[in-house]
């Protein structure tokens, strides 16, 4: 273990953000690391011509970039609710998968506003 490399020192830290991303309280800090970490084992699987890694994070890194904006725009929607006195006020189903997080709303990931998981 004396002779770690740069590729090893790069696999440990891109896991270490992979462990980080287990400690996030927020949805959105939990994306940003994941994102960071995605970018790190690209690098890993890059450098250490890791076909399946470098594979699988360059298929989850537009996945999570695609839920950290569905996340922003629900904040956003939310806050335009707030603004318009809507505070407390009942939503309608349209309202309510806008603001849901586990709604699948990237066309390329499924039907738009097709629930991920019911209930």
């Amino acid at each position: 273990m004396s002779d770690l490399s740069v590729i090893d020192g790069v696999g440990f830290g891109a896991a270490g953000l992979v462990l980080a991303t287990f400690c996030m309280r927020s949805m959105s800090a939990l994306r940003w690391v994941a994102i960071a970490s995605n970018v790190a084992f690209i690098a890993y699987g890059y450098l250490g011509g890791l076909a399946p890694v470098l594979l699988l994070h360059v298929l989850l890194l537009p996945v999570n970039i695609c839920r950290l904006a569905q996340l922003r725009s629900a904040h956003l929607e939310a806050i335009r609710l707030r603004s318009a006195g809507r505070v407390g006020v009942t939503l309608s189903a349209q309202e309510m998968r806008t603001e849901l997080p586990l709604t699948a709303n990237c066309s390329a990931f499924g039907e738009p506003d097709r629930p991920v998981f019911s209930a």
